[in-house]
């Protein structure tokens, strides 16, 4: 039985990740190469990781900023 087969209850952490990230890098592969040919699920996994890069980079972007002062 491949790993990424398995239930989630019975993977450990980092192979568990190492699926999510397969399957998410798989996802996006398809997504951005073929479109046409994507399925439901991996149009929604790209959507969620292109969701999760945009709020990393405004949560960068508002570190980077000074905080606002108001009289």
């Amino acid at each position: 039985m491949p790993p990424c087969d398995k239930p989630v209850g019975e993977m450990a952490l980092r192979e568990a990740l190492n699926c999510a990230w397969d399957k998410g890098a798989n996802a996006l592969s398809v997504v951005v190469h073929n479109p046409g040919s994507a399925t439901i699920a991996d149009w929604a996994i790209a959507f969620l990781a292109a969701l999760m890069l945009l709020n990393f980079a405004l949560l960068v972007l508002d570190m980077l900023m000074p905080p606002r002062r108001f009289p």
